[in-house]
């Protein structure tokens, strides 16, 4: 039985679900990762796992020359954006298919991404500059127009990004971002912080899938965010609801995205605005969406984005077919106190509530969200209607009862 390659994944949503969807067509799959005990549910998984440290791209080559035959793998993937580059970079050494590093060098890094994009006039072209060092700060002093979003180069889940009404807050955030020297992974982080222009607006994302550099847009997915400074996705709707006219803005500026950035290969997950009557990219993500917005898909048309990765990854033709046409929400529980849970409502039984999940207990004391890692629960509702399915979300966004910490108030 041949091979799949995991170099790591993400730590919640498809992750581990990826490996289950690995069997099922009829692959065997290997999850390669620097520290197991990250992933709470691999015990849970009939899968081989290697120890390696996947931090070191020469090192992980060896381990895997070490335990398997060329001829014994069927391909090279993750479910993480941390590492999407090094999978790229094991695929061109073992000639696998896949995006070049060259792109995915670029995709991982949000300032390489705006001066790609700066001469394209038909996408909307925001003000943006990266700063390296307090002096680079100082320069900006009297030239910004606020409010702005500081940002860093290459993390991931909205981590570290904020919006900044003023100077004082601008320059301490960005001075806080530069003193982090490396990312959740322990991989080292680029130095620097890219402050860019804020624009209001809805947020959308746009989810693709690329064969061989045959773009599919799968469909629009309708963002909220949380209020606040901090930007963290409380919900999604798919599709969203979008007229033919903004529908062809979204479809004509992602193409030109994926035409410049060189993308070939894979999932591709672009967070946008329309400004001017044309597309903001707000990031781009060279990968499948969290948030669990392919589920969501997968319950509104049928399409299993992240079965499609496995096969795409594997060297099986994917199939971009929809065969039902309903509309899929999300709603996270998003703490926007620090304090101890009181209350965690039982949702009652509905047929269009396919999941609801609670990663905390009542008695359990969170932190305000700051980041997506801050959500504590989420419920998945596919319906014949928009207005069907917000009628559940709503009811699951009442469910949550934290009693307020006055001590945590007070160092806010």
């Amino acid at each position: 039985m041949k091979k799949l390659l995991f170099i790591e994944s993400n730590t919640t949503g498809t992750g581990m679900l990826a490996l289950e969807k690995t069997v099922e067509l009829g692959l065997r799959p290997v999850f390669i990762t620097n520290n197991s005990s990250r992933y709470e549910q691999l015990t849970l998984i009939d899968c081989e796992v290697v120890i390696a440290e996947t931090n070191d791209l020469e090192g992980l080559k060896n381990t895997i020359l070490n335990h398997f035959t060329l001829d014994e793998i069927a391909g090279i993937t993750t479910t993480s954006e941390f590492y999407i580059y090094t999978v790229a970079c094991l695929n061109r050494l073992f000639h696998f298919s896949g995006n070049s590093p060259d792109t995915i060098k670029i995709v991982r890094n949000k300032s390489a991404v705006r001066q790609v994009l700066r001469e394209c006039s038909e996408l909307y072209q925001p003000y943006f500059r990266l700063v390296e060092s307090e002096q680079d700060l100082e320069l900006l002093k009297g030239e910004l127009n606020y409010p702005v979003i500081v940002k860093p180069i290459d993390d991931s889940g909205s981590n570290f990004v904020r919006k900044c009404i003023d100077y004082p807050s601008l320059s301490a955030y960005a001075k806080e971002i530069m003193r982090i020297t490396h990312n959740v992974r322990g991989q080292t982080k680029k130095q620097g912080a890219l402050i860019e222009e804020y624009i209001e607006g809805q947020e959308y994302s746009v989810e693709v899938f690329s064969v061989k550099g045959k773009h599919h847009l799968i469909g629009v997915t309708e963002k909220q965010l949380n209020k606040g400074d901090f930007f963290i996705e409380s919900g999604h709707v798919f599709p969203a609801r979008i007229d033919e006219n903004l529908k062809g803005i979204i479809e004509k500026g992602v193409l030109l995205i994926l035409e410049s950035l060189l993308w070939k290969s894979g999932p591709a997950h672009l967070e946008i605005k329309i400004k001017d009557n044309k597309v903001f990219l707000v990031e781009f993500n060279g990968r499948l969406a969290g948030g669990m917005i392919p589920e969501l898909i997968k319950y509104a048309t049928g399409v299993d984005l992240l079965k499609e990765q496995l096969k795409n990854a594997s060297g099986i033709e994917p199939l971009i077919e929809e065969k039902k046409s309903l509309t899929a929400g999300i709603k996270f529980l998003v703490p926007s106190v620090s304090g101890e849970i009181k209350e965690l409502h039982n949702v009652k039984s509905h047929s269009d509530i396919k999941e609801v999940r609670y990663s905390k207990v009542p008695g359990d004391y969170v932190k305000k969200a700051e980041n997506a890692y801050g959500r504590i629960g989420y419920m998945v509702v596919a319906s014949r209607t928009y207005s069907e399915m917000k009628c559940l979300l709503d009811g699951f966004e009442q469910s949550m009862l934290i009693e307020e910490c006055v001590h945590d108030q007070l160092f806010k």
